[in-house]
């Protein structure tokens, strides 16, 4: 049954960005056009619907504390082959990048892409899927 609500879920939200479309805004990409490009570079891949609500990717603990930076919106994990990778939304690029380099992790516009460095998978999707960027003291983006 599980399998069957991942499918139908990322199907769903596919046939929502043909039929919408996704628009880019002052750097930001939605969550919808994060998916469609995963999907474009490697069919496979899928968003993990949390087992229950409240799991998954998440800016903050129950105690308010933050997980992510500032500007966290929301997040979601995304199966690559047989691992899976968290990726967060935040309010603007700089912000995303701001927790990258915090985190040294990879950014693309507004959303980090956690737990890929050192994993050789995730690295490679991420650069050649998003040419994401591995987020460094200096500014040259």
């Amino acid at each position: 049954m599980r399998s069957f609500l991942s499918f139908f879920f990322c199907h769903t939200l596919l046939i929502a960005v043909v039929l919408f479309g996704c628009t880019k805004r002052g750097g930001t990409v939605d969550k919808l056009k994060m998916l469609a490009i995963a999907q474009k570079y490697d069919p496979t891949t899928k968003a993990i619907v949390p087992k229950e609500m409240g799991l998954g990717v998440r800016c903050k603990k129950d105690s308010g504390e933050l997980i992510y930076g500032e500007g966290c919106v929301s997040g979601f994990l995304l199966q690559v082959g047989p691992l899976e990778m968290p990726m967060v939304e935040f309010r603007t690029e700089e912000q995303a990048r701001a927790e990258a380099l915090r985190l040294d992790q990879y950014y693309y516009h507004n959303w980090l892409f956690d737990d890929v460095v050192k994993e050789p998978i995730l690295e490679n999707f991420v650069k050649e899927a998003y040419e994401a960027k591995r987020a460094t003291q200096n500014l040259d983006k």
